[in-house]
């Protein structure tokens, strides 16, 4: 590992052993990985978990096999009617991304920006779906705010997670955004794909819009112009369709204890519920659509918008990403009955649901649950996908 990455890089070789060693000999992980009493599984011992990885010639991939893809495998059976991806011909038609070389990479990486559904899911599943089909090895993004605990952290990054830091001042800001920026050019010139969220944060209100910050952040390492810079990164924006939203009534909540209440945050508490719920709770249909790579539409823009200012350019190229990723979604019948609603149709099934919703609710001592409110915020979160998907396909957006 680089030096200068070694604050935020995933782990690699070595590193993943020796983390992997930790997390054995630490109680929390293994009432994890084992259970509630942490005792071993007579199929799975620790033993030979560490063994096998300081044999193995590919960490990561041994600890995929042995840990990742079981997990994952039990969430999906456990929380989702299915789990597909489309789009995969977006992918296959650039024979130079698809090559695979022996190490897993690609002979030149792509960068998925998706939108933000679920705090962990959202690339885990993604890095599932293509592992399964591509057997391509992805770097996922996230923020360091998930590393609370040194297992938890060892573990993510042995995943080929890197970290996103987002404490410090505004000179910290933007040395770390440089850092992340050379981090993820690296990675991509290597030829490996990566993931990133299209926005700082889950978009409650389902209205799934790309953060120009996070674009300005990738053209750091570049001394070309924005799209050029954008476009060495082969973009490739991915839609994420759920029928449920397991948090969608914590989204409510937040919404009103954020009107009501002055100063209010989330604890850590409170965002490892929210962790929890998202990945056990049942999300019903889930879909992947991977969208083409952005580079043509990057380089009209070029053409027609090279005497505009910076961030104009930026905000341009979001709207892009925008696009492909409203009208990607797989639109389940929870959105369409949630846009018929604020429409001021009527439908039984759905009202049923929210009040369902509505009811988990509970709200801190002094604060009364404002019903109305709730009940609006949870019905925009399923209805926007559904409006934004509408605007795009009428070209009013």
């Amino acid at each position: 590992m680089e030096e200068d990455f070694k604050e935020i890089a995933a782990y690699e070789g070595q590193e993943i052993t020796e983390a992997v060693e930790r997390m054995l000999v630490d109680p929390e992980f293994l009432r994890w990985l084992y259970g509630t009493t942490g005792r071993e599984l007579p199929a799975f011992p620790r033993r030979m978990i560490a063994g096998l990885l300081k044999r193995s010639a590919n960490p990561r991939r041994t600890l995929d096999r042995l840990l990742v893809m079981p997990f994952i495998t039990r969430i999906r059976k456990g929380s989702m009617t299915s789990l597909k991806i489309y789009g995969m011909d977006n992918i296959e038609t650039e024979p130079h991304l698809l090559h695979l070389l022996k190490n897993g990479a690609t002979r030149h990486g792509m960068l998925f920006l998706t939108n933000h559904r679920d705090i962990v899911l959202d690339a885990a599943l993604l890095a599932y779906l293509l592992f399964n089909k591509t057997f391509m090895r992805m770097y996922i993004g996230v923020g360091n705010n998930l590393f609370g605990k040194q297992w938890i952290e060892d573990l993510m990054r042995s995943c080929g997670c890197f970290a996103v830091i987002r404490d410090g001042d505004m000179r910290d800001a933007i040395h770390h955004a440089k850092v992340l920026s050379n981090y993820i050019t690296d990675r991509q010139r290597s030829g490996y794909p990566l993931w990133l969220a299209q926005r700082e944060g889950r978009a409650k209100d389902g209205n799934d819009t790309t953060q120009p910050a996070i674009l300005k952040m990738l053209t750091l390492a570049s001394d070309k112009s924005v799209f050029d810079a954008l476009k060495e990164l082969n973009i490739t924006p991915v839609s994420i369709s759920y029928e449920y939203d397991p948090c969608d009534y914590l989204k409510a909540r937040e919404y009103q204890l954020k009107r009501d209440v002055p100063g209010w945050k989330k604890t850590k508490r409170e965002d490892m519920d929210s962790m929890q719920i998202g990945i056990t709770e049942m999300k019903g249909d889930v879909v992947y659509q991977v969208t083409h790579c952005i580079n043509d539409e990057l380089d009209v823009l070029a053409q027609r918008c090279a005497d505009l200012s910076r961030n104009e350019q930026l905000k341009l190229s979001a709207e892009i990403i925008d696009r492909h990723i409203f009208k990607g979604y797989h639109l389940a019948w929870t959105n369409i009955a949630a846009k018929d609603i604020l429409e001021g149709k009527t439908n039984d099934r759905f009202e049923e649901y929210l009040q369902k919703q509505i009811d988990k609710i509970v709200m801190p001592d002094g604060v009364e649950k404002d019903i109305p409110f709730l009940r609006q915020r949870i019905l925009e979160l399923y209805a926007n996908p559904a409006i934004n998907q509408e605007k795009v396909l009428k070209n009013k957006f």
